[in-house]
């Protein structure tokens, strides 16, 4: 359920790596629930459907990719403390098997594209000529 204490991205905690952690977490989550990504972004209210989408986005950028409150809350367009309900509202939805489940894998998906991306930034990995 929670992080690995790792940060799947590069080391530094600069606001464009934080800023490309939730660019990636809400891309991930549009595709799960099937929202554009410019709806998941939009800073107006949205419906059930993409509030949910939105949600899941700024909780794997805060939960897997371990953006603070403060950025996560800027990079979305909104305050920390949206944030940090929306954060609140997926672990209390986590209660639910089946969506403990799905964000579950969406967990391990944000990690493992993290990690590759964190590698691809860094050179390590690659095959050697």
């Amino acid at each position: 359920m929670a992080s690995s204490g790792s940060r799947p991205f590069a080391q530094g905690k600069d606001r464009r790596t934080d800023a490309r952690a939730c660019r990636l977490a809400i891309a991930i989550a549009g595709a799960l629930c099937d929202v554009e990504i410019e709806d998941i972004a939009a800073p107006n209210r949205s419906s059930a459907h993409v509030c949910e989408a939105r949600h899941i986005a700024m909780y794997l950028a805060h939960v897997v990719f371990q953006v603070s409150l403060i950025r996560s809350g800027a990079a979305f367009g909104r305050d920390r403390t949206s944030v940090s309900h929306a954060v609140r509202r997926i672990e209390d939805g986590r209660d639910d098997p089946r969506f403990d489940a799905r964000i579950e894998r969406l967990e391990t998906l944000a990690r493992s594209v993290g990690h590759a991306l964190a590698v691809d930034e860094t050179g390590e990995g690659r095959a050697r000529s």
